[in-house]
């Protein structure tokens, strides 16, 4: 076997199962993002006007019945109103800030988890090329 072989090798089973857990990774690793509140507030804020230089999130209407059911849960409504340089302001809904929030989580959770699969794809080419030895003919 060559050298080469041997880090596509190394290469092919890291992509393979380092891919696979991606699978996993990404929703799991977008939920803990959102769950962070700080974390997602900023994310949310960046995704939705980068070049603002404040934000503020003022939350309203709590204990709203989501269901007809007397036995139902409740919610509430969240508006991220961004302030620009020149003092313009740009409100977003609640469905905006949530949608897209929940998007750039997932988004970074992806891209960290690609990241991941992507160095160690290379760290197992380069093992693989020094683990095999080439035959001398």
């Amino acid at each position: 076997m060559k050298r080469w072989q041997g880090s596509c090798i190394g290469a092919l089973l890291v992509l393979l199962i380092g891919g696979s857990s991606l699978l996993f990774l990404v929703p799991f690793g977008g939920a803990m993002i959102a769950a962070v509140p700080p974390l997602f507030d900023r994310l949310t804020a960046y995704a939705l006007c980068p070049d603002a230089t404040d934000y503020s999130y003022r939350d309203y209407n709590f204990s709203v019945p989501t269901t007809s059911s007397p036995g139902g849960g409740t919610g509430h409504y969240t508006e991220l109103t961004c302030t620009y340089a020149d003092g313009s302001q740009k409100v977003f809904g609640n469905e905006e800030v949530g949608l897209k929030g929940l998007g750039a989580a997932f988004s970074v959770a992806g891209i960290c988890g690609g990241a991941a699969v992507l160095f160690l794809m290379i760290l197992a080419a380069i093992i693989g090329a020094k683990l095999v030895k080439p035959k001398v003919t």
